[in-house]
């Protein structure tokens, strides 16, 4: 009977950003790096400079935001498709006569489905992609400290934490603004950061 065999890590090179597998990297004073970054890197390790460890250019706040704003966009087409399919109009959510008019169990119906795909979206999207299409566009990705992908438990924590940073009046989103490692209060509790997926030149 044969073993199956576990699929190799995945790690972000601590100076470009870009993603690997562990054995395209190699391992220098803590620092993940690939064989592209390598020569420059060693060279900065031996010359002393103090930069040359600094693991990544992380996302700030408002790049954050506007990340966040681009994906409440398109989460909200896509609920206000599954509108079409629940009330027959197009964005019915945003008409409370017409929602209230409706059957309790068809709103409680639609509101399961939008939460069901906000879920889904944000947690698959992080567990496989490492973003969610708005970090994507802006060239960010989520990564764990050690430069890790995330795995099920991390994207979905994650997603819960997103909630309690909101709910507390975005206090936990404001964290960011004010963190050496730009990180919210999501960030800290699941030990992740936000990175740009290539160090600015």
């Amino acid at each position: 009977m044969t073993q199956q065999a576990t699929a190799p890590a995945v790690l972000v090179c601590s100076q470009c950003g870009r993603t690997f597998g562990q054995s395209d990297l190699v391992q220098i004073a803590g620092n993940w790096v690939c064989g592209g970054c390598k020569r420059a890197f060693l060279s900065r390790v031996v010359a002393g400079d103090a930069s040359a460890t600094s693991r990544w250019h992380y996302g700030g706040f408002w790049v954050r935001v506007a990340a966040r704003l681009i994906d409440g966009i398109l989460l909200g087409l896509v609920q206000a498709s599954i509108a079409l399919v629940f009330f027959g109009s197009f964005g019915a959510e945003f008409l409370p006569r017409l929602m209230q008019s409706q059957p309790s169990g068809l709103r409680l119906g639609f509101q399961f489905a939008s939460y069901a795909i906000g879920f889904s979206y944000e947690v698959l999207f992080l567990r496989y992609r490492g973003a969610t299409l708005g970090k994507l566009a802006l060239g960010l990705r989520v990564v764990r400290s050690d430069g890790e992908s995330l795995g099920w438990g991390v994207s979905i924590g994650r997603y819960f934490m997103n909630i309690v940073s909101a709910i507390i009046l975005a206090i936990g989103y404001i964290m960011a603004g004010f963190d050496p490692e730009k990180r919210a209060l999501h960030d800290r509790v699941c030990d992740t950061r936000v990175i740009y997926t290539r160090s600015a030149a």
